[in-house]
C-alpha cells in the first residue's frame, strides 16, 4: 500500500523520503525508481543529498521537466496524430520569454486592425502576459482551449465590453495555438496538453512507463497541479512501492497553481497516512499564533496574548519605520544572534527599503542580501556588453542604448575609469553609434596610449562585423570569444552569456516561422524582447552560501526557497500596506474561473474576491510563521512611501480583541 506522510513544515518528511530512497537505491538500484519535487532548485537539493555507494541513473524531475523529456523521446507517437502529418525530427520548446514576445506580436497584429482591447488599460506585453498565463492554467487543470473560453465568456457574466474583450483575446490565443501546432513549436501549455491527450492516452506508451519504473516518490504533493496529479495517481497505481509527502497547512500553493484539496480527495483514501505532528522549523508559539491571526482574519475574534509577538514597532513616517527596524536587527545581532537567523519580510521591497536597510545593517559591520531582488541578464555588465556590442555593430537597427548601459561596456572592454569613458559615451552618441576617430575629436592625449590603442581596437573590430552578414548568435559567441573572455569572467558571468547565446538560439527556431518579421531583423526583435525585460530573461540570485547574512524578502521567495529552512527571528513590515491583500485576478486572467473549486460556484463577485484574499494572506501567514523559531517583530507606519495614508486591514487584524499588540515602547 502507498505511503502518505503528512505533517507541517519542517516535521522531517523530506528526509523520510529521502532515506526510504537511499535504501531502495543501495539494495535495488536506482534506474527504475521515479521521483518528482517541486522545481529545479528542489531538484538539486535533492541530488545533493543522495548519499549513495553505487548509483544507477537518477530520474529525479519537476512534473514539467519529466512530461517534456517524455515528448521528445515518443514525438514521431505525437506527431502523427497532428494535423498534416510528420514534419519536424523533433518539436521546438518555446521558452517563457519568446512565447510572451510572439503572443505580443499576436496582440499587437490584432490591435492595429481592431479596437476592440482599447476598453481595457492593459499594454501590448502586460495582455500577451495574461493570455499566455490563461492557456498555461487551463492546461494546469486539464481543460481544454474550448473549455477555457467558456469560463472566460462566464466569468464576463453579461458584461457587453468583457465579453467583446473575451471573445477578441479567444480568438488572438486560437490563432496563437494553431501557429504553434502547425509549426510544431510547444509553449508550456501545448507541452502539458499534448502529453494528456496523446502519451497518456496511449497505451502502447504506458506499458512502456510502467516497464521503466516500479518505485514512486513524490515530494511536496500538496503544491502539485491537477495535472501533475493525473499523472502521479496513474503511477501510483502501476507501480510496487509508492511514497508521497503532503504539508497539510500548505495552502498557499494553490494560489501557485497547487490544488491541496484535491490532492488530499485523490490520494488520502488510497494510502496508509503517517502523520508527523512535530515541526522542526517552527515552535508550536508560532503555529498557534497563525491559526489565532486566521481566527481574526474570518471571524474577526481577538488574537490571543503571546510572547512569540516580541515588539511592534508603530511610526508616522515609513523612513523613521525602517530606521527602527534596522536597529532592532542590529540589537539583536548585537546580542549574539547569527545574521541567517534573521529574516525581514515585506510584501513589496522597493529601493528605498533596501537602500535603508541594507545601509544601516551594513554600517554597523554585519553582511545583508536582498533575496526579493532579481537580475535581469541586462544587469550583469558582461552580458550587457553582448547587448551594446550589437547595437554599435548595427547602427541602422535605430534601437534604443542608454547612456549607462554604452558607458559601463566602454568601461569593461576598454578598462577605462568612469571619467574617460564618459567622454568617450558622449562622443559615440553624438556621432548615431559610430565610433569617431579619436584623433579628429582631439580626445588620444586625453585617452591615453594604450587605452587608445584598446579604442583602436575595438573600432577595427566593430567596423569588421559591420561588413559581414552575420547572425546574431554566432556574433554573441565571437564577441565572447575576442572580446570579452580574456577579460577573465567569473563563472556568473559565462553562465550569462551562455544563457544569452541559448536565449537567441531559441529565439531564432520559433520567430522564423512568423511571416510577420524578416529573417534579418530577427536580431533587432531579440533585442527588443529582452528590453522588455521578460520574465525568463531574469538570472535570479541563489542563496548566499559561506556569509551569513541578514535576510529582506518578499513572502514568495522567502516561502518558495528550498535552502530557507527556519530562521530563529522574523520582521513583518509594512503590515498596514494593501500590497498583503492582493488580488490574483487581473484584466484577463483569473486563475479561480479556471480551478476546480469554480464548478462549485460559478459565482465571481466582490465577496468572492476578497475572501480569497484573506485566504491567500492567511495561507501566507501560516507558512510564513511555520519557518519561525523564537519570535516575530511587527513594523508599520501611518504613510507609506509616497506619503499616502496606508489602509491595508492586516493591522486591524493584529489589533483584534483586548489582547493584540503590545504598544511600542
Amino acid at each position: 500500500m502507498p505511503i502518505l506522510y503528512s505533517g507541517p513544515a519542517g516535521s522531517g518528511k523530506t528526509t523520510l523520503l529521502l532515506k526510504k530512497y537511499i535504501e531502495l537505491g543501495s539494495t535495488l538500484g536506482t534506474d527504475k525508481i521515479l521521483v518528482f519535487v517541486k522545481n529545479a532548485a528542489s531538484r538539486l537539493d535533492w541530488q545533493k543529498r543522495l548519499n549513495l555507494p553505487i548509483s544507477g541513473k537518477l530520474s529525479v524531475f519537476t512534473y514539467f521537466g519529466f512530461i517534456q523529456k517524455e515528448i521528445s523521446d515518443y514525438w514521431p507517437w505525437i506527431e502523427r496524430n497532428l494535423p498534416g502529418g510528420p514534419a519536424a525530427i523533433e518539436p521546438t520548446f518555446m521558452n517563457v520569454e519568446t512565447s510572451h514576445y510572439l503572443m505580443s506580436k499576436y496582440v499587437e497584429k490584432r490591435r492595429k486592425y481592431r479596437d476592440t482591447l482599447d476598453y481595457i488599460n492593459a499594454t501590448t506585453p502586460r495582455i500577451a502576459v495574461q493570455l499566455i498565463d490563461n492557456l498555461n492554467q487551463a492546461a494546469m487543470n486539464n481543460l481544454k482551449l474550448e473549455e477555457l473560453g467558456k469560463r472566460l465568456l462566464s466569468w464576463a457574466a453579461g458584461d457587453r465590453e468583457k465579453l467583446l474583450v473575451f471573445n477578441e483575446v479567444l480568438a488572438i490565443m486560437k490563432s496563437f495555438r494553431k501557429f504553434c501546432i502547425d509549426n510544431r513549436i510547444l509553449d508550456y501549455s501545448l507541452v502539458v496538453e499534448m502529453y494528456n491527450e496523446e502519451l497518456l492516452q496511449n497505451e502502447a506508451y504506458l506499458d512502456k512507463l510502467r516497464e521503466r519504473y516500479r518505485y514512486l516518490f513524490v515530494d511536496d504533493l500538496e503544491k502539485a497541479v491537477p495535472a501533475a496529479q493525473q499523472l502521479f495517481l496513474y503511477l501510483l497505481k502501476n507501480t510496487t512501492e509508492t511514497y508521497l509527502a503532503f504539508n497539510p497547512e500548505g495552502g498557499i500553493n494553490r494560489f501557485f497553481g497547487g490544488n491541496p484539496e484535491l490532492a488530499r480527495e485523490r490520494f488520502f483514501p488510497l494510502a496508509e497516512l503517517i502523520e508527523l505532528e512535530e515541526s522542526h522549523t517552527s515552535s508550536e508559539s508560532a503555529r498557534q499564533l497563525a491559526l489565532s491571526i486566521s481566527r481574526s482574519i474570518f471571524e474577526d475574534k481577538g488574537i490571543a496574548g503571546t510572547d512569540f509577538i516580541k515588539k511592534e514597532i508603530n511610526t508616522e513616517l515609513r523612513g523613521d519605520m525602517l530606521l527602527k527596524t534596522a536597529d532592532e536587527v542590529v540589537r539583536l545581532l548585537d546580542e549574539g544572534v547569527s545574521p541567517d537567523d534573521i529574516a525581514i519580510i515585506a510584501p513589496l521591497v522597493d529601493k528605498v527599503m533596501e537602500f535603508t536597510l541594507e545601509r544601516y545593517i551594513r554600517s554597523k559591520g554585519y553582511s545583508f542580501f536582498n533575496m526579493a531582488r532579481s537580475k535581469r541578464l541586462l544587469d550583469l555588465p558582461i552580458s550587457q556588453a553582448l547587448i551594446v556590442l550589437a547595437l554599435l555593430a548595427n547602427p541602422h537597427w535605430k534601437a534604443r542604448l542608454t547612456y549607462t548601459s554604452l558607458q559601463q561596456t566602454l568601461s569593461l572592454i576598454l578598462k577605462l575609469d568612469p571619467v574617460r569613458s564618459a567622454v568617450l559615451t558622449t562622443e559615440i552618441l553624438k556621432n548615431n553609434l559610430l565610433l569617431p576617430e579619436l584623433g579628429e575629436i582631439d580626445l588620444r592625449s586625453r585617452i591615453g596610449f594604450d587605452n587608445s590603442a584598446r579604442y583602436d581596437y575595438l573600432k577595427e573590430w566593430l567596423e569588421e562585423k559591420m561588413n559581414e552578414d552575420m547572425e546574431l548568435e554566432s556574433f554573441f559567441q565571437q564577441v565572447f570569444a575576442e572580446l570579452l573572455s580574456p577579460l577573465s569572467p567569473t563563472q556568473e558571468d559565462i553562465l550569462a552569456c551562455r544563457q544569452m547565446i541559448d536565449s537567441v538560439a531559441k529565439f531564432k527556431k520559433v520567430i522564423k516561422n512568423f511571416k510577420d518579421i524578416a529573417e534579418e531583423e530577427m536580431g533587432r526583435h531579440f533585442i527588443d524582447m529582452i528590453y522588455n525585460g521578460t520574465l525568463a530573461a531574469e538570472v535570479l540570485y541563489s542563496y548566499p552560501e559561506g556569509e551569513k547574512k541578514v535576510l529582506l524578502s518578499t513572502p514568495y521567495k522567502f516561502l518558495f526557497s528550498p535552502d530557507i529552512k527556519k530562521v530563529r527571528y522574523l520582521f513583518l513590515l509594512d503590515i498596514s500596506s494593501e500590497n498583503w491583500l492582493r488580488s490574483t485576478a487581473k484584466e484577463l486572467f483569473n486563475p479561480y474561473i479556471l480551478s476546480p473549486q469554480w464548478k462549485k460556484t460559478m459565482k465571481w463577485d466582490d465577496e468572492t474576491d476578497q475572501g480569497l484574499r484573506k485566504e491567500q494572506l492567511a495561507a501566507f501567514l501560516q507558512c510564513i510563521l511555520s519557518k519561525v523559531t523564537e519570535g516575530i517583530y511587527i513594523a508599520d507606519s501611518y504613510f507609506n512611501s509616497r506619503g499616502w495614508e496606508q489602509e491595508g486591514r492586516l493591522y486591524e487584524w493584529f489589533q483584534s480583541g483586548e489582547e493584540g499588540l503590545r504598544e511600542n515602547d
